[in-house]
């Protein structure tokens, strides 16, 4: 497929747009929802992971909720936990958004501290819709553990 010298200047253009986005206080910018295909990536299946040992995530908040459905903006805390024979690599930490998974890090790292326990970030601003947040954290044998997150914001 050829792309036109138009389609990569829309390309460059939305490009420079997502750190601007990013200053507005979303974690994830309504545009960004649409570009990133984040309810493509709240639908897709999981991925399968290998069974061995490695570091644990678990997602405290938000809590499942009848409906599924959640308000914004929202608590988003999670915490891990190391094998007994290695510690967690808290550098080596990721949220990637989306069916794109668009990296994500940098931006939660502005509103909370993330450490090898965890994280706890209170007022997660997310637009309308489906999303899936997909968390990723290794250990000091470069085990990686990975996590997905989806959640439906009405």
């Amino acid at each position: 497929m050829k792309t036109t010298k138009s389609q990569l200047m829309a390309l460059t253009l939305s490009c420079a747009l997502v750190p601007a986005m990013a200053q507005e206080n979303w974690l994830i910018h309504p545009a960004e929802a649409v570009q990133f295909e984040g309810e493509a990536g709240f639908m897709a299946p999981p991925g399968l992971r290998a069974r061995a040992a490695m570091p644990f995530i678990d997602i405290l908040q938000p809590e499942s909720v009848p409906d599924g459905k959640l308000k914004s903006p929202l608590a988003i805390a999670v915490s891990f936990r190391p094998q007994v024979d290695a510690e967690i690599d808290v550098s080596t930490f990721k949220v990637l958004y989306g069916g794109l998974k668009f990296d994500i890090t940098s931006r939660l790292a502005q509103y909370t501290r993330i450490s090898a326990q965890g994280f706890k970030l209170e007022n997660a601003n997310i637009p309308k819709g489906k999303h899936r947040l997909t968390l990723q954290i290794q250990d000091t044998k470069q085990r990686v553990a990975e996590r997905e997150l989806r959640i439906e914001v009405e």
